[in-house]
């Protein structure tokens, strides 16, 4: 004989719907949504501070329900809006979200208690709700009691407000800046629904750049449309992508339908796509929750490839209609440097600058530091001759002895010119270390910072000396011995260089405003007894700072020690190089 058997509601069934949602911020979105349905023109959040025990409060200015309706309607499990009173809201027009009946239950995946207070035509009706008393009832759902209140209010008194109390404190809090993103995205540009946030409304900026429009058929016969801009500048991350909208309600996060593994597209091109999808109700197999897309549904399958291809040309338009802009403002300063590059050269250089535009535009770089790339690279063709001279060479070894010799003084002329323009690069340096020198403010570790890899400043010898890491750790090794825990003002900022020959320079910098006394000269007995014993006797030291006590003798005990000031020393390598220079444009042959 067969009997029947019917279905039973789990009371746990309230914690497995609330729990497809996968934040904090996106449950509260469900509730939003509620307000929208019922043609709230204004809702208002109020967040708590982390750690607090106040609740969280969604408020809204909505129709509100009847305490019929609150009975039939709010607690039937799985009676979505959309099936009760069709696809728009009656007034508004709005197209309905609540399409799942089970946005009611997100309220308890954050809190313990939900109160809920609405009032409509006159009755304001509370409902209580409490996780433990649901999930501790032990039978059907049907059969837990729901404690119920109705009492007058004025008539034209209307709306909903949610109060979420006792919160879970195994769930991080609700960020403000993350609800308000998630919710601008839906929201944002609504018109006629206000959302505030603690106070402050939610909206989304216009994204400046070029918009992209169309319509894309889907196999299941329903049309998607899509927007999207690629912004002038990238945006932050989180605020990068498409939007998928079925029915008007945001569907899982923004991204870029596949382009997010594109290896040949930028990180940077990839955060200036920003826009949104729309689709008709219902068109795409979503999850129980409705908070996502089953990926393996055809018609978003199609659409991901469509969209792919359409954003990656798009980026590759918008690129190229950059570069071309960027090069025509550059092309004027290319075209007149060109001009000083060898002419069977030019071709290769403007490619090579074509390519650099191109590659540093995609990656975001600014426009000013591309016109400064452009300038070394222009910098290096003009000057880089030795590679056209030493073809010369080659040819010439090939032909006759004088047209070999001849082919070696272009080598020593190019040499020369390159030394001319290192001379003046040198002079321009000398110039902002003056003003450095010059400014009371200076310490000595910014004068160490600016003389450390320009030894030449302290003569030609001293040009080809260089510190490593080793010279380094003698320097650290000998100020912590003798120096201990003393203050940083106390430590002397000592520069330990050396060359092949086994000679070291041994700086110690003093501030430009520090005049260099016997102190001065103590100190560096200090330091030539203990470094000598370590590295020979080959062993100079130079204590600089702003002034020098003329008092100071510059050698003792045999161990070559000097005292120099800033100014002095710059002085010095300026009458060099202009020396240098004078004798380079003398014409051969004179004196």
């Amino acid at each position: 004989m067969t009997k029947s058997a019917s279905f039973r509601v789990d009371p746990r069934l309230t914690a497995i719907l609330g729990e497809n949602y996968t934040s904090s911020e996106r449950a509260l979105r469900e509730l939003i949504d509620n307000a929208w349905d019922a043609e709230a023109t204004e809702v208002q959040v109020t967040l708590p501070a982390i750690l607090s025990d106040d609740p969280i409060i969604v408020s809204d200015n909505g129709s509100g329900m009847k305490e019929q309706e609150l009975r039939n309607e709010y607690l039937n499990i799985a009676s979505p809006r959309l099936s009760r009173k069709g696809e728009r809201t009656p007034n508004l027009l709005r197209i309905v979200k609540g399409r799942r009946g089970i946005g009611k239950f997100a309220g308890l995946i954050l809190a313990e208690t939900m109160l809920i207070e609405t009032k409509a035509k006159g009755t304001q009706t509370r409902l209580t709700i409490s996780k433990s008393a649901i999930l501790g009832a032990g039978k059907d759902l049907e059969s837990v009691p729901l404690p119920v209140d109705a009492e007058p209010c004025v008539a034209k008194e209307h709306g909903t407000t949610v109060t979420l109390r006792n919160l879970n404190q195994n769930l991080n809090f609700p960020k403000v800046d993350k609800l308000r993103e998630i919710l601008a995205y839906d929201y944002g540009r609504e018109t006629d629904f206000v959302i505030l946030v603690n106070g402050e409304r939610v909206f989304r900026h216009d994204i400046q750049g070029q918009t992209f429009t169309g319509e894309i058929p889907l196999p299941n016969g329903r049309t998607a449309t899509y927007t999207y801009t690629i912004a002038d500048k990238p945006v932050p991350g989180s605020k990068a992508g498409i939007i998928l909208r079925d029915g008007g309600k945001a569907i899982g996060r923004p991204h870029l339908f596949g382009l997010e593994h594109d290896e040949i597209l930028s990180d940077r091109s990839k955060r200036r796509v920003v826009g949104e999808i729309n689709l008709p109700p219902d068109s795409l197999e979503l999850t129980a929750a409705g908070g996502d897309v089953i990926e393996s549904d055809k018609s978003f399958e199609h659409l991901a490839n469509v969209l792919q291809d359409k954003v990656r040309q798009s980026l590759t338009e918008t690129h190229a209609n950059e570069v071309n802009l960027a090069k025509g403002r550059w092309t004027q300063m290319m075209k007149r440097r060109l001009e000083n590059v060898p002419e069977h050269r030019r071709e290769i250089v403007e490619e090579r600058l074509n390519k650099l535009i191109s590659r540093s535009y995609q990656e975001g770089e600014k426009e000013e530091r591309i016109t400064v790339l452009i300038s070394l690279v222009l910098d290096a063709m003009e000057l880089d001759e030795y590679w056209t001279v030493c073809r010369e060479i080659q040819e010439a070894e090939k032909v006759d002895v004088f047209h070999f010799a001849d082919a070696l003084e272009k080598f020593g002329l190019c040499d020369l010119a390159f030394i001319a323009q290192q001379a003046k690069r040198r002079i321009e340096f000398l110039d902002y270390l003056d003003r450095l020198a010059s400014d009371d403010k200076t310490t000595e570790q910014q004068m160490h910072r600016a003389l450390q890899r320009n030894l030449w400043v302290f003569g030609p010898e001293y040009s080809v000396m260089a510190s490593n890491e080793q010279l380094q750790g003698i320097v650290r090794k000998f100020s912590d011995q003798h120096y201990g825990e003393a203050d940083a003002k106390d430590r002397p900022d000592l520069f330990l260089a050396g060359n092949i020959l086994k000679q070291h320079l041994l700086i110690e910098f003093k501030r430009p405003s520090d005049t260099v006394g016997r102190d001065a000269e103590n100190q560096v007995k200090k330091y030539a007894d203990s470094l000598t014993g370590t590295l020979g006797l080959n062993l100079q030291i130079v204590v600089i700072g702003g002034k020098v006590d003329a008092k100071l003798r510059d050698e003792y005990t045999g161990k070559q020690t000097s005292f120099a000031a800033y100014h002095a020393v710059i002085a010095a390598a300026r009458r060099q190089l202009d020396w240098l220079l004078e004798q380079l444009r003398r014409p051969a042959g004179t004196t």
